[in-house]
């Protein structure tokens, strides 16, 4: 056989043997990687924290507005996880909670949570009514005990038959949920002695 022939044969056999024609999961054979195909990790596994000053993939470099970048870098572990630096849950709301802010999370609950929980929270929504397991109460004394950023978590990853709603709720808006959640634990726990003297007078 000529050689170029053979040769040619050679080189459109390599270059068919990247094609495969059908799915696969397996990584194509990547001639130039340009940096593009790095190592990833698996389920379960954390992503390394960026090194100080750098840009993220896709987020440009000319682009100085710090709360854009920061939503790529997601540097604020209390605000984005609901974990402090050290990785422990933070007791409380890492924002600013007013009046607005916690109608906010109830808007939010009555949206997302409500058809499961129901809106106070009893767990004895309309899906559970149709034959679906009943979440707990949120006013029982496990869930009081959780901290808020325990709950936060919940909200954005799940929790057992619970999916998460991280891809859905914008992590403000899981905050204000987790607002709102206090407020009806507090509703539903509170007694005549936790008034002030003139709302007790008003009981009256």
């Amino acid at each position: 056989m000529n050689k170029k022939i053979f040769l040619g044969v050679c080189v459109l056999s390599l270059l068919l043997a990247g094609c495969r024609g059908y799915r696969t999961e397996k990584a194509p054979f990547h001639v130039n990687p340009n940096m593009d195909w790095q190592p990833k990790f698996k389920g379960q596994q954390l992503s390394l924290t960026p090194p100080e000053n750098t840009v993220v993939f896709g987020n440009s470099s000319l682009d100085t507005d710090e709360q854009k970048r920061e939503q790529y870098l997601k540097s604020n572990t209390a605000f984005y996880f609901g974990k402090t630096d050290k990785g422990e849950w933070v007791k409380k709301v890492p924002v600013k909670v007013d009046k607005e802010f916690v109608l906010r999370g109830q808007e939010r609950f009555n949206i997302y949570c409500g058809a499961c929980h129901d809106r106070a929270g009893t767990g004895q929504g309309p899906v559970v009514k149709r034959g679906f397991a009943p979440p707990p109460h949120l006013s029982d004394d496990r869930i009081v005990a959780y901290t808020d950023g325990e709950l936060f978590n919940v909200i954005s990853n799940g929790i057992r038959t619970m999916p998460g709603y991280r891809k859905q709720i914008t992590e403000s808006d899981r905050w204000a949920i987790v607002t709102y959640v206090r407020a009806l634990q507090q509703s539903q726990r509170a007694s005549v002695t936790d008034l002030s003297a003139d709302q007790k007078k008003e009981l009256k």
